[in-house]
Order: C-alpha cells, then structure tokens, then sequence
C-alpha cells in the first residue's frame, strides 16, 4: 500500500531501530516480561519493518510477521527472513498462536471490528492479544493537521513534518504516520473493552491509556 511504503522506504526512525529500546517498549507496552514470550509462537500482525517482531524474536520467541506494505517487508526481513506481505482481512482462520501483536494497525482500516475479528482467529485458547489503537481524545489535535494535508505535495508535506518535529518533538516519520494514512479511527477504552469481551477473552488488562494498549486471554474458540 503506497500510503505506507513512502514512509518505511524513505524516512527512517530511532524510533524504529532495532534495538533494546524496542525490548523494552514491548515489555511496558503489554505489561508482559520478556520470560513470558520465551518458547512462544507469536504472530506480528501489521509489523511495518519489524522493530517488535525484532524484540520478540531478542527474548526468545518463533515470530510469523506480515505486513502490507512490500517496502516494510522489506525491512522486516532483515530480522526476520520469513516476513511476507499480506493484508490483515485476507487472513483465514488459524488459531494457532500463543500471543498475536496488532499494534498501532487497527485504526488505520477501513473496518476496524472486522479486522480485529481476523486477528483475534489466529489466537489459540489460552493464547493472549494485545492491540493498539488511538484513543479518540488524542485525535482531536490531529483533526486539522489532516485536513490540511490534504491540500499538500508531497514537498510540503515533508516540509509540514519537519517543522511539528522542531515544534512538538519526535521526528519526520512519526508525523508523517499521523497524518497521512487515510482512516485514522479512534475509540473509547470500554469500546476496546467491549471488543475482547464479545470474542470471549478474559483477564482484559489495560496496559496504557493513551494510546489504548489492552490486551486479553481468548476463553474458548468459535472458528
């Protein structure tokens, strides 16, 4: 998806290198320790190039990682060779996974339910999800910005991220993730809540409020 690859081919990121800091992101983002993912299989669903597929794999787990940006697989590739390109609404059910990571993917779709319905069918029972998606009161700064962009080239697009850079901190890429993806939906903590609940996880915890990070344990199959 154009949309994507311009970002991942073009501007890199500290924030996406793979390093520890990525151990450690993953760690407090889920609120699940690096032992907890040791001998897992797990299933990166959305990885762009693969900065958690990365930390996974550093603390010991097997990663299955897509994408659909092929520029992002190409990236992700370099940690993890088996990457491959695929849209998260094409995936079957395959509930074979022992934890599922969609982050910051969701609300980027143009059916977010739906797509979490796909991912939560490659949880096993037991196994554990964990999401990202924007909390809806954090949007509310980047409504402007949006609708400016789309009046941009891409010039001044780039132009446009640099000065929120120098301005309000973090760099071209993140700024550029914000505002050009088309869907950009945001939601309530008991929305997400409510998700998990209705494909019958339990033990939901929300582990960060802004962005919503939540995760659950799927409590029975229905594939």
């Amino acid at each position: 998806m154009a949309e994507f690859d311009y970002q991942f081919e073009n501007l890199p990121s500290k924030n996406t290198e793979y390093s520890s800091a990525r151990i450690r992101e993953l760690e407090q983002l889920t609120q699940l320790d690096r032992g907890f993912f040791e001998g897992k299989l797990c299933l990166d669903a959305g990885c762009g190039n693969g900065r958690y597929t990365w930390a996974m794999l550093q603390i010991g787990a097997e990663v299955h990682s897509i994408d659909i940006s092929p520029k992002a697989i190409e990236k992700c590739r370099q940690v993890n060779p088996s990457s491959c390109v695929q849209d998260i609404m094409t995936l079957q059910a395959n509930p074979i996974y022992d934890f599922v990571l969609c982050w910051g993917v969701l609300h980027h779709l143009a059916n977010p339910r739906d797509a979490f319905k796909k991912v939560v069918h490659q949880v096993k029972l037991g196994g554990t999800l964990h999401i990202m998606v924007y909390h809806a009161k954090t949007q509310r700064r980047y409504k402007k910005l949006r609708e400016q962009w789309r009046r941009l080239d891409e010039k001044e697009r780039l132009e446009l991220c640099s000065k929120l850079a120098d301005e309000k901190g973090g760099d071209i890429h993140g700024w550029y993730d914000a505002l050009n993806p088309r869907y950009n939906w945001g939601y309530r903590p008991g929305e997400i809540r409510k998700w998990f609940r209705q494909e019958g996880f339990v033990e939901i915890t929300l582990t960060q409020k802004y962005n919503i990070n939540m995760r659950g344990q799927r409590a029975f199959l229905d594939v």
